[in-house]
């Protein structure tokens, strides 16, 4: 009798130790996964930061907004957290310039991070670690750590919110509505616009987790915290609630008047739209791109409809915004692309099977290593060479060596799809050349 009572314990102490075991295990390989990720993103981006005032277009306008004064005039709306983190690497960094890489390197870090434990979600560790492997390595990915921009916000804060929401859904724990929520809150302050571009994708994995109000309240306290903190912060830095609402108004009213769909029209504005965020998109991961609707036809499924659902709540603002309104910088391809890798990962392993679909993900970092770091600037003798260097080839290792941080209008091409369309085919001269600044050289 007091056998078998004692015996009864023991089998229960070996259960939770084999159920303890895999978990162990588990936490140990993400562990190690998002550290080789965090080393490889170092390493990868060090050859090519530079302390060059002018890295990228806005690069100047964001130094100068670590005075936090008046003269504030990042982009709208404001991305006051993003100046704040730039601050305070500055203290570590003593150039303001290499403390935004700095920060820049940080979120894509956190970006792959998310991005691999939101992959684990759906397929193998090995294959979630390879698709987010192949997502640093995306060269418009790669490019955005060494320019001073905020872009790499939307890479590190929506998968985060996608890996805590989705867990949300599956499991409606406390710990994970919070996880949602504070990513959401702290890529808002970082860039306020993930009102928009996040709240969706919120909002859909509370809902889908059927969340009880005391989750809705406590999420929405901290969403209402945060942005509380970028819209007051930011309006007291530039000196009033009504300055910044105008200074976001004129911002806004910009980018419809440049070539959204209501001020161009079908064609000069939606169609232009759509094909300058398919450039984009084809010249950082065209290769992806089969095996991505491979596995998004897979996908289909009426039993897959809350992944579905999900995804589309993920990429459809961004969308939205790219399609209707400006569709004006590489920059806005990232939300798409931790699932673009995740869809070309799922497409390659129903073709190819799950160790030939790890080494295909892994040619795929591979093939955007080589673009990245052995793509050449074009000697730009005609629009044509302009247009290509400015739409594709600057996103390169090439394009940040060079400083070529250009436009269209800095050499006075037009911009427009069908005078784009005529100097593809019959490329006329330059008509003019930008004034250079030290440490620049037009491609030779």
């Amino acid at each position: 009798m007091s056998s078998t009572v004692t015996a009864e314990p023991n089998r229960r102490r070996g259960l939770a130790t084999d159920l303890a075991a895999p978990a162990a295990a588990d936490r140990r390989a993400d562990a190690l996964a998002i550290l080789a990720l965090a080393l490889w993103t170092v390493a990868s981006r060090a050859p090519y930061l530079d302390s060059f005032d002018y890295m990228g277009k806005d690069g100047p306008l964001y130094i100068n907004a670590l005075k936090l004064d008046s003269t504030f005039n990042v982009p709208m709306p404001g991305n006051l957290g993003y100046v704040l983190l730039g601050r305070l690497a500055n203290v570590f960094q003593a150039d303001p310039v290499t403390a935004f890489l700095t920060v820049n390197v940080g979120l894509t870090i956190a970006g792959a991070a998310f991005a691999y434990l939101f992959g684990t979600l759906a397929v193998s560790r090995p294959l979630a670690a390879a698709a987010a492997l192949a997502t640093t390595c995306n060269p418009i990915v790669w490019w955005h750590g060494g320019a001073i921009a905020s872009y790499p916000v939307w890479l590190a804060v929506l998968p985060a919110i996608g890996f805590y929401g989705l867990r949300y859904q599956r499991s409606r724990r406390t710990a994970d509505m919070i996880g949602a929520s504070l990513a959401l809150g702290v890529g808002m302050v970082l860039r306020p616009d993930l009102l928009a571009f996040g709240t969706p994708l919120w909002a859909g994995s509370l809902l889908l987790g059927r969340a009880p109000w005391r989750h809705w309240l406590i999420g929405g306290a901290i969403l209402a915290a945060s942005c509380c903190f970028w819209f007051f912060g930011t309006s007291w830095v530039l000196g009033g609630v009504d300055v910044y609402l105008d200074r976001v108004r004129a911002k806004h009213e910009g980018d419809k008047a440049g070539f959204s769909m209501a001020a161009r029209g079908l064609f000069e504005g939606l169609v232009r739209n759509l094909v300058k965020y398919g450039l984009f998109l084809a010249w950082g991961a065209v290769l992806a791109l089969p095996p991505f609707l491979l596995g998004l036809a897979r996908s289909l499924r009426p039993s897959n409809w809350r992944e579905l659902l999900l995804a589309t709540l993920w990429v459809g603002p961004s969308w939205g915004f790219s399609f209707l309104i400006f569709a004006g910088n590489a920059g806005l391809v990232f939300p798409f692309l931790p699932l673009l890798y995740l869809g070309a990962a799922v497409g390659l392993r129903s073709l190819l099977g799950e160790r030939r679909a790890f080494w295909a993900m892994g040619l795929l970092a591979a093939a955007g290593v080589a673009q990245f770091t052995l793509t050449p600037l074009r000697v730009q003798r005609d629009q044509r060479d302009v247009i290509l260097n400015v739409t594709f080839l600057r996103y390169s290792g090439a394009g940040l060596i060079q400083r070529y941080n250009f436009n269209l209008d800095d050499f006075g091409v037009s911009p427009a799809l069908a005078d784009v369309r005529r100097q593809m085919t019959s490329p006329e001269p330059v008509p003019s050349l930008p004034e250079l600044l030290p440490g620049q050289v037009l491609p030779r």
